[in-house]
């Protein structure tokens, strides 16, 4: 329920910073859409295994975000009541408490130079991931820590996730403090005891009191540009609750990658291989005592790279000159044409796994266009394989087909939706804005204010378009990629499939 105080010309502000771009959205306090922002983002450097980015260009983008929303908010007249603010997680950086410089680059998600630290625990892992509820491996921050924290041994340096280094800054250099989600997402934050674990940083060898403070995500966190920041959470968390839907749906989120996630509620839901974290926390109301949601997810690093293939090789210029390639190439398959299929490796499997090219596999006369599909229908392969292991461990219930919310750029290739819907046979709504993470910020911020832990009545609006399965015998394709791709693995390709160099 909104505040009685609040007024109808008071806007709140979610800020979306993720590793391909930063994105902002101002809403009403109805939850209504009124402006969206944009700003680029540093390119991240890939030396496998090393994939880093630029923190100050990162830091950069979000504080322009910041600063055109509330430029644009005191040209109409309105006032930005509060903010929340998503950030891209498992990043870590070093940087300089005193004069908030950074000292290296953020290590990203992608990167795993930790991958000897992990490979050392052996059977160990087992009993890390019931402690985190994530797999153990080295994409998450907490080897990355350990890392800087030994190259850098000066008090005055910070170590700790991009959220904090932003807040450090933003705040003039007054706060250090990191928040329930992304510290999550370390490996060193205990679900059980809900905050930094010493017995995992003992594991990692990393000083717990280096770290920085944990919040509730709802909570004030700093100030900027007069704006307070009300809220702070993952990129992914942001995203599932800014949904569209009343009912807790999986969430498909076809951003820089795929993540399938899933609302849990109040319940750790665990499942082998796949990640629990908290979705939202807060302090109870006149308590010291933290509430906390949680979910469930799977994710595949290939979405954004896989889908701008097409565009890197300049078959096309844009998502709807792609969609339509697509398109064209499937009527010109319906017409007994050739048809070919493509298996790519060098994104989906962890990067230390070296020597698994990339692979074309079509005859001699496919088409640009037929060769774009495949690419296209690469990534819907792997959506399916994510839904098909969210149905054998029990998470999309016992109904069939079951309903998913859909959002992010890769969304904006309805091919691509109708394949995933034709292969698994479940129904794919596409949410009326692609921008589901800066509306989850905005969401949280409102939340924040009013103290509430619920937006759903903001959650109702009918999704742009729902995909349902038309041509179940579509799957077949999907078997023979399965197929292919243990040829790929076993190196047992016709003599026509064009391999990229690994």
């Amino acid at each position: 329920m909104s505040d009685d105080s609040m007024s109808d010309n008071e806007l709140f502000l979610g800020v979306d910073q993720g590793s391909s771009s930063t994105k902002g959205l101002l809403i009403d306090a109805a939850g209504v859409a009124v402006q969206e922002f944009a700003a680029a983002v540093p390119e991240r450097i890939d030396n496998n295994p090393c994939v880093e980015q630029d923190p100050e260009g990162l830091l950069t983008s979000v504080t322009e975000v910041f600063n055109r929303a509330v430029a644009w908010s005191n040209e109409q007249g309105v006032k930005i009541r509060a903010a929340g603010l998503a950030v891209q997680r498992s990043g870590v950086l070093a940087w300089n408490s005193i004069d908030g410089r950074p000292r290296h680059p953020v290590i990203t998600w992608a990167d795993t130079r930790t991958a000897p630290i992990i490979q050392n625990f052996g059977r160990g892992v087992e009993r890390i991931s019931l402690k985190t509820g994530l797999p153990t491996i080295p994409n998450f921050a907490a080897g990355k820590i350990h890392l800087l924290q030994r190259q850098f041994l000066e008090p005055s340096i910070y170590v700790a996730t991009l959220d904090a280094f932003l807040l450090h800054r933003m705040s003039g250099k007054k706060v250090f403090v990191t928040e329930d989600t992304m510290a999550a997402r370390t490996m060193l934050y205990a679900l059980t005891e809900r905050g930094w674990s010493n017995d995992l940083c003992r594991d990692f060898e990393v000083d717990s009191h280096r770290l920085p403070r944990i919040n509730p995500s709802l909570a004030p966190h700093t100030h900027y540009a007069g704006v307070p920041i009300v809220a702070l959470l993952g990129d992914q968390q942001a995203a599932l609750i800014g949904r569209s839907g009343i009912k807790r749906r999986p969430f498909l989120n076809l951003g820089t990658i795929a993540a399938l996630t899933l609302d849990t509620g109040y319940n750790v839901v665990q499942k082998t291989g796949m990640m629990t974290s908290v979705l939202l926390s807060r302090l109870i109301p006149n308590s010291y005592a933290r509430e906390m949601k949680f979910l469930i997810e799977t994710t595949s690093p290939v979405t954004g790279t896989v889908l701008l293939e097409p565009l890197r090789r300049e078959w096309c210029k844009s998502s709807k000159e792609l969609n339509a390639m697509c398109e064209r190439a499937e009527q010109e398959q319906l017409q007994g044409r050739a048809s070919a299929y493509f298996v790519n490796h060098r994104h989906s499997l962890p990067k230390w796994e070296h020597g698994v090219p990339n692979v074309m596999v079509c005859k001699p006369d496919a088409t640009t266009a037929d060769r774009a599909r495949a690419i296209v229908e690469n990534v819907g392969n792997l959506v399916v394989r994510m839904l098909e292991e969210f149905s054998d461990k029990g998470l999309l219930g016992e109904v069939f087909p079951n309903e998913i919310d859909v959002a992010g750029g890769g969304s904006e290739l309805g091919y691509l939706l109708q394949y995933i819907s034709d292969v698994s046979g479940h129904i794919l709504h596409r949410l009326a804005t692609h921008e589901a993470g800066s509306r989850g910020a905005a969401l949280c911020a409102w939340m924040s204010v009013n103290n509430e832990f619920e937006a759903r009545q903001f959650n109702q609006q009918e999704p742009s378009r729902s995909y349902r399965c038309e041509r179940p015998e579509r799957r077949k394709r999907y078997l023979m990629w399965q197929r292919l791709e243990q040829d790929t693995l076993n190196s047992a390709l016709p003599a026509h499939a064009e391999v990229e160099p690994a």
